[in-house]
């Protein structure tokens, strides 16, 4: 779980996975930090997480969870993301059923607008007509399929879209489970400029032009 400046959204992202953690489905949280000004590190530590620090880009960050990461399965998650209802049963059946899959789960905003849903709902389409599922979809792999796929690039953005493209539509598949992403970052500049920009630099990713380098993110 890459994580920076997330002290409002992390400690309800954790409190979902502990019944995942008392069932022993669980066995250990990575938090890897890129530069943290606020109380993230003291809730990663308060609740058992093992802390990496690390830069701010994205890539390089979920590369180094993952690399450090102990078990034969790997559940990415964004910080302001929790998993809803049923994702126990959902993860199980997957790790039963699935193991040379990719799995994702549906994705909600924590905002009832219709441009927030209608992002959402463009979201869901890349995920299922281009298999190209966002970070903010989560992704549950075994670790072999994830080694064989190459892992997480070490660049500024679209980490997801180059591990997608690596794993090919064959190799992944949305879950039931919902999982509620928050809306903040879309409010700070504005939901319109958000989701063009995005989808700009994304088309632009397609292209062949590489990411620019995040700005880090303050208090």
């Amino acid at each position: 779980m890459p994580t920076l400046n997330d002290e409002d959204h992390l400690a309800r992202t954790l409190s979902a996975l502990v019944p995942g953690v008392v069932e022993g489905l669980i066995k250990e949280v990575v938090i890897v930090d890129g530069g943290s000004e606020d109380a993230t590190l003291e809730i990663a530590d308060s609740t058992g997480c093992h802390i990496i620090k690390t830069d701010h880009e994205r890539g390089l960050q979920l590369w180094q969870g993952c690399r450090a990461a102990r078990g034969d399965w790997l559940l990415i998650l964004h910080a302001d993301s929790h998993l809803g209802d049923g994702w126990m049963d959902q993860v199980q059946a997957h790790i039963k059923n699935y193991p040379l899959q990719a799995g994702y789960f549906h994705l909600r905003f924590d905002d009832p607008s219709w441009l927030v849903g209608f992002w959402a709902e463009m979201l869901a389409v890349r995920a299922r007509w281009l298999a190209m599922p966002s970070g903010d979809h989560g992704l549950l792999l075994s670790r072999a399929l994830y080694d064989s796929a190459g892992g997480y690039k070490d660049q500024a953005a679209f980490e997801d879209v180059a591990l997608s493209m690596a794993l090919g539509r064959a190799r992944l598949r949305p879950m039931a489970a919902s999982l509620t992403t928050s809306a903040d970052r879309f409010h700070a500049r504005g939901w319109s400029l958000r989701v063009m920009g995005k989808a700009f630099r994304f088309i632009a990713y397609l292209l062949g032009v590489p990411p620019k380098p995040p700005t880090k993110k303050t208090v």
